[in-house]
C-alpha cells in the first residue's frame, strides 16, 4: 500500500513552496503606482519588469523541467527560490529603472521559472486517484499569495516605507520555501501511484517524448490557449490595484481588488479539483471559461466598488479553474514521458501571455490615460482561449 500521509505531505511542502514564492510577485502590482510616483517611471515601463521576469522564467522553466525529469525535482527547486527570494529582497535597494528590470525582470524570473512547473509535474508523479484535489490544494498557494499579498503590503509600506517593505517580504520568502523545497522529492518504489511502473528517473513512463509533443500541432494550440490565459491572468492581477486607485480609492482600499481576486481563485481551485474528480476536466474546464466570460463582460459595466469586488471574485474562481484544469489535462492528453519538458514548453506559452498582457495594458493606459481597451479586449480573449482548448485537447494526434 502506498504511505498515503507522505504524499500528503509533499503537497503541503509544494504548497508553501508555491505560496512563498508568489507572495513578492503578487505585491507587485501595490508597488507599481509607488514605483511610479517615486521615481516617475511610466506604468508601461514599470510593467515591463514583470515581462521580463515572466519571459526569462519560461525560458529557463523548459531546461528545469528536462533536468527533473531525469534528476527530480528537489535541487532545481531550493536553488531557484533562494534567487527567487534574494532577487525580490534586493529590490529594497534599487535606484534605476534598470535595476528593476535587472532584479524582478532577469533574477526574479529565473528564480520564479520552476515554482509552477515542478509543483504540478511533482504531484502528478504522486497522485492518479484525487489528482485534481491534490493539484488544487498546491496551486492554491499562488492565489492565497494575492489575498494576503495586497493588503499586507499595503501595511507594511504604511508602517516601514516601501524599501523595507520589498526586504522583508522577499527574506521570508527565500527562507520559508527553501526549507520546504528541501523536503519535496519523488516517490520511490510502492509509493508511485502504479507500483508496476518504472521509476522515471530511470526508465520512461507512458506516453510522448519531447519530440513527439513538438511534432503534435495539439501541443501548439494548447500553448496559444494557455498564452492568452496568462496574459488575462496577469493583466488583471498587476492593473486591478492601479485601475481601482485611479477611481479615487486609497491605496490600502484599491488593494482589496487584488483580495477579491485572490479569494475567488481560492475558492475557484479547491472547487475545481473536488469538482474535477467527480465530472471530469473537460467539463470543469469549460463551466470556468464560461465564468471568465459572464465576470468580464460584468466588469465593463461596473458602477460601485462593491460591483467590482463581486466581479473579481467571480473572475478569480474561472480564471483558477481553467488555469488548474489544463495542469490536469497535459498527462491527460501526452502522457507523462516527458511530462516536465512538455509542461515546460506550455508554461513558456503562459509565460509569453503573462508577460505581454501587463505591459501592453500599461503602455496602452499611458497613450490613452484608460483601460478601455486592454479590458475591452478581455471577453474576446476568454473566447479565443476557450474555442483552442477544445481543439487541442482532443485524445488523437492531429
Amino acid at each position: 500500500m502506498r504511505p498515503a500521509p507522505r504524499r500528503w505531505l509533499i503537497v503541503a511542502a509544494l504548497f508553501t513552496v508555491t505560496y512563498g514564492v508568489s507572495t513578492p510577485l503578487a505585491a507587485y502590482g501595490v508597488f507599481l503606482p509607488v514605483f511610479a510616483e517615486t521615481f516617475a517611471w511610466s506604468r508601461g515601463a514599470i510593467s515591463t519588469a514583470l515581462s521580463v521576469n515572466l519571459l526569462l522564467g519560461g525560458v529557463a522553466g523548459f531546461g528545469i523541467g528536462a533536468l527533473a525529469d531525469r534528476h527530480g525535482p528537489r535541487v532545481m527547486l531550493v536553488a531557484t527560490v533562494i534567487l527567487s527570494g534574494s532577487a525580490f529582497a534586493l529590490v529594497s535597494t534599487v535606484h534605476a529603472l534598470w535595476q528593476l528590470y535587472l532584479l524582478v525582470g532577469v533574477l526574479g524570473g529565473i528564480g520564479m521559472s520552476s515554482f509552477y512547473l515542478l509543483s504540478t509535474t511533482t504531484v502528478t508523479r504522486w497522485f492518479d486517484e484525487h489528482r485534481g484535489l491534490a493539484l488544487a490544494l498546491v496551486l492554491v498557494g499562488f492565489n492565497l499569495g494575492y489575498i494576503t499579498a495586497g493588503p499586507l503590503s499595503a501595511w507594511l509600506i504604511g508602517k516601514v516605507g516601501w524599501r523595507a517593505a520589498y526586504a522583508l517580504l522577499g527574506t521570508t520568502s527565500g527562507l520559508v520555501t527553501m526549507l520546504a523545497a528541501l523536503t519535496v522529492r519523488l516517490p520511490r518504489g510502492r509509493e508511485r501511484p502504479d507500483p508496476r511502473a518504472q521509476d522515471p528517473r530511470v526508465a520512461a513512463a507512458s506516453g510522448l517524448t519531447l519530440a513527439q509533443a513538438l511534432g503534435d500541432a495539439r501541443q501548439w494550440v494548447l500553448n496559444l490557449s494557455w498564452l492568452l490565459l496568462g496574459a488575462l491572468s496577469l493583466m488583471v492581477s498587476v492593473h486591478i490595484v492601479p485601475f481601482a486607485h485611479d477611481q479615487g480609492m486609497s491605496l490600502a482600499g484599491a488593494s482589496l481588488a487584488l483580495t477579491a481576486y485572490g479569494l475567488g481563485a481560492v475558492s475557484g481551485r479547491v472547487a475545481s479539483g473536488i469538482v474535477s474528480d467527480r465530472i471530469g476536466t473537460f467539463t470543469t474546464i469549460r463551466l470556468g471559461y464560461a465564468l471568465q466570460l459572464v465576470a468580464l463582460l460584468a466588469l465593463l459595466g461596473l458602477s460601485s466598488r462593491e460591483a467590482l469586488l463581486g466581479s473579481l471574485v467571480a473572475l478569480g474562481i474561472g480564471f483558477a479553474a481553467a488555469d488548474t484544469m489544463l495542469a490536469k489535462a497535459v498527462p491527460d492528453v501526452f502522457g507523462t514521458r516527458a511530462l516536465g519538458a512538455i509542461l515546460g514548453v506550455l508554461n513558456l506559452g503562459w509565460r509569453c501571455g503573462a508577460a505581454l498582457g501587463p505591459a501592453a495594458a500599461g503602455f496602452l493606459y499611458d497613450l490613452t490615460g484608460s483601460y478601455t481597451i486592454p479590458f475591452g479586449a478581455a471577453p474576446l480573449a476568454v473566447l479565443a482561449s476557450w474555442g483552442l482548448f477544445a481543439l487541442g485537447s482532443s485524445r488523437r494526434r492531429a
